[in-house]
């Protein structure tokens, strides 16, 4: 019988499948999982294409060894996430392993050990009625109350019953036991969503602008078409995205939603639910791993048509993909920092090709890169000019700090934004309190000796929590206590001074300042685990006057008590050394200010900044989306910065300072050559090598370098060549390159 391969994606950093011969009786066709050996270890890997009698060039027969198990009988990735995959690995120039595994749940690839996790289903005990009592049986009121419910109902899971009628797992074992009902182990799906408060509003009549939208989407159904949704805050776009799904639904094909944060996640869903019933999955990082394989597999077979997540529902193995929704498409959160470093937004337009489906991205401030498509004619731009209902924006006030000095002790708040909030409060109206820094201090300084009190392990400040009473970096989690003295060596005064705010001191000061009002803050260091959701159940039972928050309050949620926002500096990201600074300031402040004013009563907000004049304020405070888009667009233009041209970054670290700078410059050295050798070596550029802005993170030193071109294939072909060397080189062991393809951040 001839001889069979196949190429194997595993989890290993290398740019290249690996060949294995298939033994007799094994199918191992593209998509399935198998297990193979590597050196000596096993590991799970995923089959890329069919069988066939194809050896690598130069190597013989007795060097392929055989795969060792096949563990799916069928694919568990279909043709269409196949070809996803092979495209994301040759467009960010991912080792295969980082592409063709990431759509599977981290249970069923094994990881590093080799062994998938086996799947254990939830069970739950349900009782069944056999009889009822006769009159001569003496039975409790817990087990009385039980078998009426019973008599009534027919059958209860346990956990049922003990809510109805306090009765316990030993009670029903006992009624069992006298032959009144029969219990049995009954395997249920998991509800990801059990805690969920419902949702439950009548479907509103579209307006002129929602109408026009929903058609056009729904008219295109069937087939490939991009569209941007630009709606301003509170226009509506989630009812067109409901409305659009019904259609899809009623074609028997399903639907991707993908949110930039999993906190957007469980308010989504329950207005989903509300609408479309239980035929909706979640996929998210923060489910259990037994419980994302579970949905994993519904979705698979068909039974839940409609997934909602984050940036990884994008690989959800919909059997029929009709729609793929990117809301807030502009969220940089979209874009994945670690490998494999894809971007949601983009890939999801390609799975839309392959599905050949209509790909809706909405957003209230576009990304320059969809902006750009609509004016290119790539995509098709609709627009939800005006708030739903007649409602209007709220009104936006720019507070001069320079003429307006805060005047609490801690140097928050300007008497007009304190002015603002105790009136809120007096009125019984709620407000939100934006500043993207969390923590109580920024950091401690000696005023001694002028030194701050840095991360051991990082170029940065620890941040001050006085509540967990921890010094912490926020870049790689260090945790130290508070000195009682500088631990400057040669200073050791004890004048350690708390310098600048964050979201923890601005609700302590809040509660000095307006002891009446009802504070609570949503960030990070609050919102563990379930703490979120009741946190946003309180907040929109109106148990809470006042919401202090990071960029968590601006995405997305819907308070319709909120009726002011204060930002209380503004200008907090344009210091950033990040050629996307105005842009990410212009979404944050448009996204935070349009959580005011969602309901009945009007909203303003109060913005506190020293540098009023920046167009990206000026620009928030009328709400002008477009006119931002177009002054940043001009500078893009001028600067030869992306979206105008393809940008990509070299990212070098290590522990030892010199061999990662002579790296860095030994790569730029041969791109530079690779550059000159082009037809028109204008056409590319670098930046750098240089240090990263934050020069050391958990002790290793990082260097970066910018590759620039001017059409994205000539980008791609350096990159091609620099990762083939890289892959050739001999590197030292502990300095590590990573490419990162339209970066998001550059810090």
């Amino acid at each position: 019988m001839t001889a069979r391969y196949v190429r194997v994606a595993l989890p290993v950093p290398l740019h290249r499948t690996f060949t294995y011969r298939v033994p007799d009786g094994m199918s191992a066709s593209a998509g399935v999982r198998v297990r193979v050996p590597f050196g000596p270890r096993r590991l799970v890997g995923v089959v890329t294409d069919d069988p066939d009698e194809a050896l690598p060039e130069g190597v013989g027969a007795e060097k392929i060894r055989p795969l060792l198990e096949q563990l799916d009988p069928e694919p568990v990735l279909d043709a269409q996430l196949r070809a996803l995959c092979a495209w994301m690995a040759t467009y960010y120039h991912l080792p295969p392993g980082e592409a063709w595994l990431q759509p599977l749940p981290p249970g069923m690839t094994g990881g590093r050990s080799g062994e998938p996790r086996t799947l254990t289903m939830r069970t739950v005990t349900v009782a069944h009625l056999v009889r009822a009592a006769t009159a001569d049986e003496r039975l409790g009121e817990r087990m009385s109350r039980v078998l009426q419910h019973l008599e009534a109902e027919g059958q209860a899971t346990a956990p049922d019953l003990r809510a109805e009628t306090g009765a316990s797992l030993d009670t029903l074992r006992r009624l069992e036991a006298r032959g009144l009902l029969r219990l049995e182990q009954r395997e249920v799906p998991r509800d990801p969503f059990a805690d969920l408060r419902p949702i439950s509003h009548p479907p509103p009549v579209p307006t002129a602008a929602q109408t026009l939208a929903i058609e056009t989407i729904s008219a295109a159904l069937g087939g490939f078409s991009p569209f941007l949704l630009m709606g301003v805050t509170g226009s509506g776009k989630t009812e067109v995205y409901l409305r659009v799904i019904d259609a899809v639904l009623a074609r028997g094909d399903g639907a991707l939603v993908l949110v930039p944060e999993i906190a957007l996640t469980p308010q989504l869903v329950a207005r989903f639910r509300a609408r479309l019933g239980d035929r909706i999955a979640a996929l998210h990082s923060g489910l259990d791993p037994d419980a994302r394989h579970e949905q994993w597999l519904r979705i698979a077979s068909g039974e839940l048509p409609v997934v909602i997540g984050a940036r990884s529902a994008l690989f959800a193995p919909l059997p029929s993909v009709g729609l793929i929704v990117v809301d807030e498409e502009h969220d940089p959160s979209f874009k994945q920092d670690t490998a494999p470093r894809y971007h949601a937004r983009d890939l999801a337009l390609v799975r839309g090709q392959l599905a050949g489906c209509p790909v809706l991205l909405g957003s209230a401030t576009p990304s320059l890169e969809s902006w750009l498509n609509t004016q290119r004619g790539r995509f098709t731009l609709l627009e939800l000019a005006e708030r739903a209902l007649d409602r209007p924006m709220p009104t936006v006030s720019l507070v001069d700090l320079r003429a307006h000095e805060p005047v609490d002790e801690d140097r928050i708040f300007s008497q007009p934004l304190l002015d603002a909030v105790r009136e809120n409060v007096g009125r019984g109206e709620q407000t939100i309190l934006f500043l993207n820094r969390r923590g109580f201090a920024a950091f401690l300084l000696c005023r001694a000796c002028g030194q701050s009190l840095s991360c051991p392990e990082c170029s940065v400040t620890l941040t001050w929590h006085r509540g967990r009473g921890r010094l912490i970096c926020h870049w790689c989690d260090h945790v130290a206590a508070r000195p009682l003295v500088c631990p400057n060596a040669s200073c050791g005064d004890d004048a350690l001074q708390e310098v600048g705010f964050g979201t923890e001191r601005v609700e302590g000061a809040l509660r000095q300042l307006i002891p009446e009002a009802r504070v609570a803050r949503m960030d990070r260091d609050t919102t563990r685990g379930k703490a979120l959701n009741r946190l946003l159940d309180r907040f929109r039972d109106r148990a809470i006057d006042v919401l202090v928050g990071t960029q968590m309050v601006a995405k997305g949620h819907d308070f319709p008590g909120v009726t002011l926002v204060g930002v209380l500096l503004a200008e907090t990201g344009l210091a950033l050394p990040d050629p996307r600074a105005a842009e990410r300031t212009f979404h944050l402040l448009t996204q935070i200010a349009g959580r005011a004013g969602r309901a009945d009563r009007p909203g303003r907000v109060l913005v506190q900044t020293y540098d009023p004049d920046h167009y990206a304020l000026r620009h928030a405070l009328t709400h002008d989306a477009r006119a931002f888009l177009a002054a940043e667009l001009e500078l893009r233009q001028a600067l030869d910065r992306p979206p105008v041209t393809h940008l990509a970054v070299f990212r070098l670290n290590g522990p030892d300072a010199d061999a990662v700078m002579h790296a860095a410059r030994g790569l730029a050295h041969e791109l530079n050559a690779d550059i000159a050798a082009l037809p028109d070596p204008e056409s590319a550029w670098l930046m750098g090598p240089q240090p990263a802005p934050i020069e050391r993170i958990r002790g290793l030193f990082r260097w970066q370098l910018h590759v620039i071109a001017r059409q994205r294939a000539t980008l791609g072909g350096l990159l091609g060549r620099a990762m083939s060397r890289l892959d050739e080189a001999r590197l030292p062991a502990n300095l590590q390159v990573s490419l990162d393809v339209d970066p998001q951040s550059f810090l």
